[in-house]
């Protein structure tokens, strides 16, 4: 059945649900007439994935694809085994001696048993699930900031780098307990086995009292990415709740939903907020389906092989997935694989190339809906209306009761004024779905303008602009933040190291434009009077002191004088357009010598877009051909991009 704009009455086990999916600002403002308590479907994630049981015990909650192959045959997990597997989950961790503020660290890869202990956690205590691919001395730091009591680790047969980083954690911190998930069935004194311990414990009800609070702590989501001090921000009961209602509230039911509800492929772990909370539980909550695309997801490289005959088998109606990956499986041929049940795409965690969007309307006639949020808005924050006006480009209106505003800050912990319509500013957010502020009192004083975590607006560290009609459009950074494939890297600890140097004066490290993963980090420096040194030997300098392999520069560039501002900063806005133009340009020289044409290309600022790159066709060969090669090579970086063919 379609939905259009307008309520409906969903029935939730005993319970009747609101149903209002907005398409314009005023829409929005049209939902939030009712009070956010009266949406939620629980108060807590164990009573809403319980009346989700309740409601379509025998209804498939998650398919898992051990491989993320076409020839893996699916395991299916049913409403009522998802409750049971948790319920008895929680209950172990309570007999391991788990209360309610006490910590469950998760190294675990995307499995099945990753989802019972992120909510069994929630349940019995607070989960902390970690980047199992993050060297052991962050980990270590991360589970010492939690507090962490147990630590789950999956067997190396199921994949190989959590368990021997669990073993390492341990090693470092022994009074954890740690829990092994796989391999043998045995548990010895220093290693708890799961699928032993797991046996004979109640299924069917929890065996503690625990008495839940909208404000209770769930989970402790670290947001420090790969270096620098890990900040753990708190999850609340009511911010996954609230995000659970408003994300799952703004997407249609499928055309044919007859022949079942809406079904999701999961590739992105549950250790990023969009794979714990957007898309797993949200469809839980919503009694909806995901298919697990195993231990790896997308870094599978099988499992986009074999992406589109697994949708036609398994009945996928929305794709969710990052920019990198849609550009990557927009490159494989659908050959006869029926996707009529697609209706939609989707995209989060880095801005979407229009390139990339046409291209998915004109090889799958599906629109993709581009939205924005961050680990500290529990999910997504804005996005495109899938019912009314979808810009490309744009992140969309801001979700129900999210409060958002683009702002120029006093530079004294408020702001100064709102800003015009169209006009850039700093974007701030602030509601009951905003996470419960960072662990560390340090981070979180930090975090917000004109107020605290109680009364103040955060400080997301985007740049953006709002356009008449309310809608959101991210232009850049206002942190020096380089997101590499959703990793944060920190680029303070890449120029602590080169400032160790003995030839280095001044040094920077920004983001570089990459096609696969967004942006990666390089380096500018400038040496001391009479002093040099060769690009290789600076680079090995750095790799011996950052072990962290996705935080080492891929290029380091010498400048005979580095871009300084009015006071003697570095200005870095120079050097990111700079690292920008060279990757068109070297990406471009071949192809300017092969069709015997003129590229010249610029980057600079805008005041619409945040950064604009253009290139300019000239030159005897075929302009507009090589134009047409210009305009798809470009479209595949996150930064807009124009291609003009010079007069004669």
């Amino acid at each position: 059945m379609a939905i259009v704009a307008g309520e409906r009455i969903f029935t939730l086990g005993r319970m009747n649900i609101v149903r209002q999916i907005p398409t314009t600002l005023a829409e929005v403002e049209e939902v939030e007439q009712t009070p956010w308590q009266d949406r939620l479907m629980a108060e807590n994630v164990y009573a809403a994935i319980a009346k989700s049981a309740s409601a379509w015990p025998d209804r498939p909650a998650i398919h898992f694809l051990a491989h993320g192959q076409l020839d893996d045959e699916p395991q299916t997990i049913l409403y009522r085994e998802l409750l049971a597997r948790i319920t008895a989950t929680a209950n172990l961790l309570r007999d391991l001696g788990i209360g309610d503020t006490d910590v469950v660290t998760l190294l675990m890869p995307i499995i099945p048993e990753t989802q019972y202990f992120l909510w069994g956690s929630e349940t019995a205590g607070i989960a902390n699930p970690v980047n199992p691919f993050l060297e052991v001395d962050h980990i270590v730091g991360i589970c010492k900031a939690a507090g962490t009591k147990v630590l789950v680790a999956c067997d190396p047969s199921i994949s190989p780098d959590p368990w021997p980083k669990a073993e390492a954690v341990k090693a470092a911190l022994p009074d954890i307990t740690l829990i092994r998930v796989g391999g043998p069935p045995a548990s010895t004194p220093d290693v708890v086995s799961y699928e032993e311990a797991i046996a004979g414990v109640a299924d069917d009800r929890l065996t503690f009292d625990r008495e839940f609070h909208l404000d209770d702590v769930a989970a402790y989501f670290h947001t420090g990415g790969t270096t620098g001090v890990p900040k753990l921000a708190r999850h609340t009961q009511k911010g996954l709740m609230l995000h659970s209602w408003t994300f799952g509230n703004c997407m249609p039911d499928p055309t044919d939903s007859s022949h079942g509800p809406q079904h999701y492929p999961l590739g992105i772990p549950l250790f990023h907020v969009g794979g714990g909370t957007c898309y797993s539980l949200m469809p839980f909550v919503w009694g909806r389906t995901i298919t697990m695309l195993g231990a790896e997801g997308y870094r599978n490289p099988n499992s986009l092989r074999d992406f589109y005959a697994n949708c036609a088998r398994l009945g996928w109606t929305k794709i969710p997935i990052v920019p990198t990956v849609w550009s990557m499986l927009l490159q494989m041929p659908v050959g006869d694989h029926d996707l009529s049940r697609v209706q939609f795409g989707g995209v989060g965690g880095s801005t979407l190339s229009v390139e990339v969007a046409n291209a998915a309307m004109k090889k799958l006639g599906i629109p993709l809906v581009e939205g924005w949020g961050m680990t500290e808005t529990h999910g997504f924050a804005t996005i495109n209306p899938y019912l009314g006006d979808i810009r490309v480009g744009s992140v969309g209106l801001r979700q129900p009761y999210m409060q958002v505003r683009i702002v120029e800050p006093d530079g004294k912990g408020g702001i100064a004024r709102d800003c015009g319509t169209d006009e850039i500013g700093l974007v701030v957010v602030r509601g009951p779905q905003v996470f419960g502020g960072y662990l560390d009192e340090v981070h979180d004083a930090k975090a917000w303008l004109d107020g605290d975590r109680h009364s103040g607006w955060f400080d997301t560290g985007d740049l953006g602009r709002l356009d008449a009609d309310g809608y959101v459009w991210l232009t850049g950074r206002a942190k020096d933040l380089i997101i590499r494939g959703g990793h944060n890297i920190d680029p303070a600890t890449i120029e602590d190291v080169l400032y160790q140097h003995p030839a280095v004066e001044l040094a920077a490290a920004v983001g570089r434009p990459d096609k696969r993963v967004g942006e990666i980090p390089v380096a500018y420096v400038q040496f001391g009077v009479g002093r040099s040194e060769t690009e290789d030997n600076l680079k090995a300098f750095v790799a011996e002191r950052i072990p962290e392999r996705a935080a080492n520069p891929v290029e380091i560039i010498a400048m005979t004088e580095m871009p300084l501002t009015g006071v003697g900063k570095i200005f870095k806005p120079q050097l990111r357009l700079d690292a920008a133009r060279r990757v068109y340009e070297r990406e471009f020289a071949p192809l300017a010598k092969e069709m015997q044409v003129g590229i010249a290309i610029d980057v600079r600022t805008d005041k619409l877009h945040g950064t604009l790159a253009t290139a300019t066709i000239s030159g005897a060969g075929d302009r507009q051909a090589a134009a047409a090669k210009v305009r798809e090579a470009m479209g595949a970086y996150e930064i807009r991009a124009e291609v003009t063919v010079a007069d004669d």
